[in-house]
């Protein structure tokens, strides 16, 4: 099987797997796919390859997967949630792991990654794993850089909109702990044509 035929094969899974996340959270796709598209430019601004940019920008949409083994009223809670509610909305990251895991197709390979990852931290504080530094997969730090801005400048139940400098502001108070340090003066510096990926429109592959 061609490399082009292998990525079509995974890419068609990954959205179909992206169609189960929606069935369980409508609201939750628009975040899948600007999470996406940010993600897949700065990773082409770090350099990454493209066939793999196009793997990420798939493998992105399903970095909360495991969210549809949680229940709707944490997910939507507004307010705080409890520590006991925290350890359970927490484990989307494992469960999205063992929904991914053990495929041949190289999207939901890097998927799996990605949905396992994504909340760990650069300082080693994260989860679930603990992983520090360059131990976390690239492409989990870039889907966290992603993730966390877009989350603070839309609409939550336990928030309101933020601003762009707001959001800024408290990200770079997480600079080397939460984030990769290099990867977030890079997404600070040229977060406008990040931005500029950031419709409300369905994950692309790269130009």
């Amino acid at each position: 099987m061609s490399l082009t035929s292998a990525l079509d094969h995974g890419v068609e899974i990954a959205l179909r797997l992206r169609r189960a996340c929606e069935a369980h959270c409508p609201d939750i796709c628009s975040h899948l796919d600007r999470v996406s598209r940010m993600a897949g430019e700065l990773g082409r601004l770090v350099g990454v390859p493209k066939t793999e940019l196009t793997e990420l920008s798939y493998a992105a949409t399903l970095h909360d997967i495991g969210k549809i083994g949680i229940p709707h009223e944490l997910l939507n809670k507004p307010g705080d949630l409890t520590a006991a509610e925290m350890s359970v909305v927490k484990q989307h990251t494992v469960l999205g792991y063992r929904i991914l895991e053990g495929s041949d197709w190289p999207v939901l390979q890097r998927a799996a990654q990605v949905a396992l990852s994504h909340h760990e931290c650069w300082d080693g504080r994260g989860y679930p794993q603990g992983l520090v530094g360059t131990q976390i997969p690239l492409e989990a730090r870039l889907v966290s850089l992603a993730d966390v801005y877009d989350a603070l400048i839309s609409p939550r139940a336990y928030k309101p909109v933020w601003t762009d400098e707001h959001a800024v502001a408290a990200m770079r108070e997480l600079r080397g702990a939460k984030f990769d340090p290099e990867l977030f003066d890079l997404f600070v510096a040229h977060r406008l044509k990040i931005l500029a990926s950031r419709p409300d429109t369905g994950p692309r592959g790269p130009e």
